[in-house]
């Protein structure tokens, strides 16, 4: 059993419990939800030394207020959502001590969209499939596999260190992910680009598109130019859109143009399989940065290739040190 550290008094508009992927169920049906921003809540838990796929909260669109339980170190990340602990205001990438009966605010963020908050020896919840994060169309993982409400008693783990050792440590200036506010997106074209026109490749690259209303954890819209696609015998086993193809495997990141009128950037809860055409697939460093993105927001898709992927993941990897911690 884990020792009480939250009430939830008002849990926002959508907050769930994540930590590392689950692995190995995507063939299943599974996806392997976790964090959209990794970066962040994994940075959050390096500030508290907890494991980096520890779970946390992550916080989407408008804060959560919570009461404190018992004492104890956290560490919020991601976007700035105007912290306050017992009236206090506080920044981000930086560990707080929080008393007994503080309570916890969050606002709105500016900028950004989502924010994460780790707490000194992690969420005790348990281990669904190898993963303590939240499924909610499953409703697997987390805190009873759905988003907070109000009332819930949050549990944490045992602390690695001392409470006095942990609070007020920051992370350096130079390693905060601002950069990753940025609007565009970096993608490895394919697996079905060859489906699609030359010239609607490059509207796809060249066209700012508006982040939809009706974007989430399952896959991120975005609304902008008209593609299209080349003339092709019809399959029986798929549909008779242009966009169609046979059901194939999704990857998360893969990014699908249903009719050529809408991206979809598949999230963390996206969907196994699918059959429309997959012109790109968002670089996975850059899973961060779309988790970043509120609606309506405007952003740009940048080709890369898959070496170049691979060496601003390692990148991105390499930022969560404790060399990149301060302690004041």
């Amino acid at each position: 059993m884990g020792r009480p550290v939250f009430q939830v008094i008002n849990p926002g508009v959508f907050t769930t419990i994540q930590a590392g992927p689950r692995k190995g169920y995507f063939a299943s049906g599974i996806p392997p939800s976790g964090a959209m921003d990794r970066f962040s809540l994994r940075m959050g838990n390096l500030l508290v030394k907890n494991s980096l796929e520890e779970a946390g909260l992550e916080v989407t669109g408008v804060g959560v207020k919570l009461k404190a339980l018992s004492e104890t170190v956290i560490a919020p990340s991601g976007a700035d959502f105007g912290m306050r602990v017992d009236g206090r205001s506080f920044s981000p990438w930086r560990t707080i001590l929080v008393k007994k009966n503080d309570v916890l605010e969050m606002g709105s963020p500016s900028p950004g969209w989502r924010a994460y908050l780790a707490v000194a020896g992690g969420f005790d919840v348990p281990e669904v499939l190898g993963s303590k994060s939240t499924y909610t169309l499953g409703g697997l993982g987390g805190f009873k596999g759905r988003a907070l409400k109000k009332g819930d008693i949050l549990e944490a783990g045992e602390p690695r260190d001392e409470l006095r050792e942990l609070k007020g440590r920051r992370v350096k200036e130079k390693f905060l992910p601002l950069e990753r506010l940025a609007k565009e997106l970096r993608v490895v074209l394919g697996p079905q680009d060859d489906h699609v026109k030359p010239e609607s490749i490059e509207t796809f690259l060249n066209t700012e598109y508006q982040v939809s209303i009706h974007s989430n954890r399952v896959g991120y819209r975005f609304q902008g130019a008209q593609l299209y696609f080349h003339q092709r015998e019809q399959s029986k086993d798929a549909g008779s859109d242009p966009s169609n193809i046979v059901d194939d495997g999704n990857a998360i990141g893969a990014i699908q143009i249903p009719a050529g009128k809408e991206p979809i950037c598949l999230g963390p809860d996206g969907v196994t399989m699918g059959g429309y055409v997959k012109i790109a697939c968002l670089i996975t460093a850059d899973m961060d940065r779309m988790a970043q993105l509120r609606p309506r927001d405007r952003v740009s898709f940048r080709s890369v290739t898959i070496e170049e992927a691979r060496n601003i993941l390692l990148e991105s990897i390499g930022w969560v040190r404790e060399e990149n911690v301060i302690q004041e």
